[in-house]
C-alpha cells in the first residue's frame, strides 16, 4: 500500500480530494491530513508518508517551503502539488524541488488526479529500488488508525479491548482529560418525502468526515473521529490545555453547523458529554444529551453537565387510537375536510401532551400503516407506502420535526381523498351515462336515475352539470335525438314510431324537440338526407 498524505488550508479542499477516489482500489491508504505546512511537517515525521498531495499557497507555512523542509530532514516522499491559474512561478519552484506534477484546483478531475498518482507511484517504486524506503515502513498500520481502532471498539462496537502497552501510553499522553461530542445530521424531509436518499446520505457522510477532521484540529490538538452510523459521528476531544473548553466547542459547533448547512442543506444536532468519567460512561452522557435536542430543537450545542434536573413535561402515555373511528368514517367518505380537522387535533395533541420521542415515533407510525391500510387497495391510490417509515421518523431531529412531518402527512392525505372524490364523481356520471343509453327508449327522469344509482338528484345534478357542462335532462334529450336521426337514416319506420321507439309523449312534441336541437323538423331532416343522395 502507499501511504498518502494530504495538506491543503482549505477543509472543503482536503474533503473534496479525500473523497474524489476509492482509494484503496490504487493501493492508496490515507494516512494523514493537515491544514498548513507546519502541521505537515510534524505529522509527515511522524507518518513517514509515501506520496504527499500539497498546496502551494498556506498560512504559516506554504507548500514551497514545507516542502524543502521535508526533503531537508530526510523525506523521501513523491509530491504532488496543487495550485491556482495565477501561481506557476510558484509551481516550477515546486518542480525544480522535486514534484513530480502539479495540478490545478479549478480544474481538479479524478482522470488528473489518478495520473499524478501514477507518476508518485512510480517515484515511489524507484526510491524503493534504491533502497530508501524500507518495506517494513511502507505496509505498517499508523498510529492515528491504531488511536482510531482503539476507541472504534470501545465507543462504537462497545468491545472492551486492551491495548499494547506502548499504545496505552501514548493514547494518555494524548488523551488525559477527555469528552465526547456526538454530531447527529437530521436528513429530514421535503414536505413529506425523504430530503436525501441513501445515496445521497453515503456520500454526505463521506464529505462530512473530512470537512470535520480537517475543521476540528484548528481548535484541539488532538482528538479522534468515528462514524457512529449513517447518520452521524463520534468525536473524542482531548481537553489538555483548554481552559474554557465548552467556549471552545461551542464556536466549532457552530462553525460545523454553518458548513454543513451551507454545502449540504443538512441541519445536525450537537451533545457534549461532561469531562469527567470513563469512556462508556461519557458516551451515555453524551446520549442522553442528544435525546434532550428533541425537545431544544438543534440550534445549540446541548451540554450534559447543564442538562436540568427538572422533570420533563412530556408524556410516556402518549395514545391517540380513539380518534380512528373518526378518521376512518373520514377517509371512507373521501371527506378531506373532515380529516384535516383531526389531523389538527392529533397535531395540537403532540404540541400539548409533548410525547417522548419512542412514544411519538410510534404514535406517528401507527397512524401512518392504520391510514395507509385504509387507502391502499383503492384503484386511484397513488400514495407512495414506504416501508422504512419507523427509520425516517427516528432521524427527524426534534418534536418541532416531527409536527412538521404530520402537517406534511395530513396534506398528502387530504390530496389522496381530493382526488378520490373526483375520480368517484367521474364514475358517477358514466354510470348515469351507461344507465340513460341502456334505457333511451324509456321515458327518462333525474329522480329515476338517481335512485337506481344510491345517489340524491341533487347531487347527480350538480356533478353531472360540472363534469359535462350540460344539465342531465338536455343530455337525455341530445341521446335521443341522435337515435331518432339512425331511425330516420334506415328508412323503414313512420315518424310517429319513431317518437314511440324514443318515449316521446305525443309526435308533435318529437317533432318539436327534434326541430330545436338540429333546426329541421324530422320530415325535413328525411328530405334533406335523400337529396344527399345518404339514402
Amino acid at each position: 500500500m502507499y501511504r498518502i498524505m494530504i495538506v491543503d488550508d482549505e477543509p472543503l479542499i482536503l474533503a473534496g480530494i479525500s473523497s474524489l477516489l476509492g482509494w484503496e482500489d490504487y493501493q492508496c491508504r490515507i494516512v494523514g491530513k493537515a491544514s498548513n505546512g507546519c502541521q505537515a511537517l510534524k505529522l509527515a515525521q511522524q507518518q513517514k508518508p509515501d506520496i504527499v498531495i500539497t498546496d502551494i499557497k498556506m498560512p504559516a507555512m506554504d507548500g514551497i517551503q514545507f516542502m524543502r523542509e521535508a526533503i531537508e530532514g530526510g523525506s523521501h516522499a513523491s509530491f504532488i502539488v496543487l495550485t491556482n491559474l495565477e501561481e506557476f512561478s510558484l509551481v516550477r519552484e515546486a518542480m525544480h524541488l522535486g514534484a513530480v506534477d502539479y495540478l490545478v484546483k479549478l480544474e481538479l478531475e479524478e482522470k488528473s488526479l489518478v495520473g499524478a498518482l501514477k507518476k508518485a507511484m512510480e517515484r515511489c517504486d524507484y526510491n524503493r529500488r534504491k533502497g530508501l524506503m524500507g518495506e517494513e515502513e511502507f505496509s505498517q498500520d499508523t498510529l492515528e488508525e491504531k488511536i482510531q481502532n482503539y476507541f472504534r471498539k470501545i465507543l462504537v462496537y462497545d468491545d472492551h479491548v486492551q491495548a499494547g502497552e506502548p499504545l496505552l501510553g501514548i493514547i494518555r499522553e494524548r488523551f488525559k482529560h477527555v469528552a465526547v461530542m456526538l454530531i447527529n445530521f437530521n436528513y429530514g424531509y421535503e414536505g413529506f418525502s425523504p430530503a436525501f436518499t441513501r445515496e445521497d446520505q453515503k456520500k454526505v457522510m463521506g464529505f462530512a468526515e473530512n470537512i470535520i477532521n480537517g475543521m476540528v484540529k484548528g481548535f484541539f490538538e488532538h482528538s479522534c473521529l468515528l462514524r457512529r452510523d449513517q447518520n452521524g459521528f463520534v468525536l473524542v476531544l482531548s481537553l489538555e490545555g483548554q481552559k474554557e473548553y465548552e467556549r471552545q466547542i461551542q464556536v466549532m459547533s457552530c462553525k460545523f453547523r454553518q458548513v454543513m448547512k451551507d454545502y449540504f442543506e443538512a441541519p445536525i444536532s450537537i451533545a457534549v458529554s461532561s469531562p469527567e468519567g470513563e469512556l462508556e460512561d461519557l458516551l451515555y452522557q453524551a446520549m442522553s444529551a442528544m435525546n434532550q435536542t428533541y425537545y431544544e430543537g438543534s440550534e445549540h450545542v446541548v451540554f450534559y453537565s447543564k442538562l436540568c434536573e427538572k422533570d420533563e413535561k412530556h408524556s410516556s402515555n402518549f395514545n391517540i387510537n380513539f380518534l380512528k373511528k373518526d378518521t376512518e368514517a373520514a377517509v371512507a367518505h373521501n371527506d378531506s375536510r373532515q380529516f384535516g380537522l383531526i389531523m389538527d387535533q392529533v397535531i395540537s395533541l403532540f404540541e400539548e401532551c409533548m410525547p417522548a420521542r419512542p412514544q411519538a415515533v410510534n404514535a406517528c407510525s401507527n397512524l401512518y400503516y392504520f391510514i395507509l391500510s385504509l387507502i391502499e387497495n383503492r384503484e386511484d391510490n397513488s400514495f407512495p407506502y414506504d416501508v422504512d417509515i419507523i427509520s425516517h421518523l427516528n432521524r427527524l431531529d426534534s418534536l418541532k420535526s416531527i409536527l412538521r412531518w404530520l402537517e406534511g402527512f395530513r396534506d398528502e392525505i387530504i390530496k389522496v381523498l381530493e382526488s378520490s372524490r373526483e375520480i368517484r364523481v367521474d364514475k358517477h356520471v358514466e354510470m348515469a351515462q351507461k344507465y340513460v343509453a341502456k334505457h333511451y327508449q324509456e321515458k327518462i327522469s333525474l329522480s329515476q336515475v338517481a335512485a337506481a344509482l344510491n345517489l340524491s338528484s341533487g347531487y347527480l345534478s350538480s356533478t353531472f352539470k360540472k363534469q359535462t357542462g350540460i344539465r342531465f335532462s338536455d343530455y337525455v334529450t341530445e341521446v335521443k335525438i341522435h337515435k331518432a336521426k339512425e331511425l330516420i337514416g334506415t328508412h323503414q319506420y313512420m315518424m310517429y314510431e319513431i317518437s314511440d321507439m324514443l318515449g316521446f309523449d305525443t309526435q308533435y312534441y318529437f317533432s318539436t324537440v327534434f326541430k330545436k336541437i338540429t333546426g329541421l323538423t324530422p320530415k325535413e331532416y328525411e328530405a334533406l338526407q335523400i337529396k344527399k343522395g345518404i339514402l
